[in-house]
């Protein structure tokens, strides 16, 4: 499947915020979006999951306009991961993943087996299952991001929206999030969408990336094409160095401080 963003301007009543944003991408592919703080990630995020009425362009899925969907069919389409979430209740782990089926059940039904075995396979699909009994708000908070990720991914999405994944989690949870990420990515049934305020993150899991910089500017490619260290100076005022790191097979580019 396609999604396609197409001439898309975006904001809140007569405040413009994101002006002719274009980008295409597939399942399969993972797009990590950057920019400083106050350009429009969110607002392009709100857009994009249909929280915000674009004031001007399309978004396209397979080539069908969504503004004409109802809901539950995106949300069958789209799964969304918050950067924080925390429940009113103490439910357990399982019934939060269980809750990701609701975009597949009637009004006024309730979950059935098919969809607990959907629940529990998220989970050992990510690794998690041992999680399954405990109280989702007395986990760790990476536990609890990927968690949130396996609701997501109990929808049967074609794409996962995530808003910067990864904030507030120490670095191996970071890696563990990041990880899963690209295994999302790479098994080519779902295509990942996330911000983050790293560009060494982009490096590591993304195939596309979007910036969104000051005054309006916005580019889109890959990673190499992207994330310069030209284009960080210009984007975020701060001199860096990229250098590529070698491990065995493994090579993969970081951002240094250049001061």
């Amino acid at each position: 499947m396609e999604l396609e963003v197409k001439n898309l301007s975006c904001g809140y009543l007569n405040r413009p915020v994101v002006s002719n944003v274009s980008l295409k991408m597939s399942t399969g592919e993972s797009l990590c979006l950057l920019g400083p703080n106050g350009v429009g990630k969110t607002t392009f995020f709100k857009t994009i999951l249909g929280l915000l009425k674009p004031r001007s362009g399309q978004i396209f899925l397979d080539g069908e306009d969504v503004s004409k969907w109802p809901r539950r069919k995106f949300a069958a389409k789209v799964g969304y991961v918050p950067q924080y979430h925390m429940p009113p209740f103490a439910f357990e782990v399982l019934d939060v993943v269980i809750m990701g089926r609701n975009a597949h059940l009637g009004s006024f039904a309730s979950p059935g087996k098919k969809d607990r075995i959907i629940a529990e396979q998220v989970l050992d699909t990510l690794n998690i299952s041992y999680l399954s009994k405990r109280v989702y708000t007395e986990i760790s908070g990476g536990e609890r991001q990927l968690v949130l990720i396996a609701r997501a991914l109990a929808q049967e999405p074609e794409f996962l929206v995530m808003d910067e994944p990864t904030a507030s989690l120490d670095f191996g949870n970071q890696i563990k999030v990041l990880n899963q990420i690209n295994q999302l990515a790479t098994s080519g049934k779902v295509g990942v969408i996330m911000t983050t305020h790293y560009p060494d993150h982009a490096f590591y899991c993304a195939s596309k990336v979007a910036v969104m910089g000051k005054g309006d500017t916005f580019v889109f490619g890959t990673p190499d094409e992207v994330i310069t260290e030209a284009y960080l100076q210009e984007v975020y005022d701060v001199k860096v160095k990229i250098i590529l790191v070698e491990n065995g097979d493994v090579k993969r580019k970081v951002c240094v401080s250049a001061v």
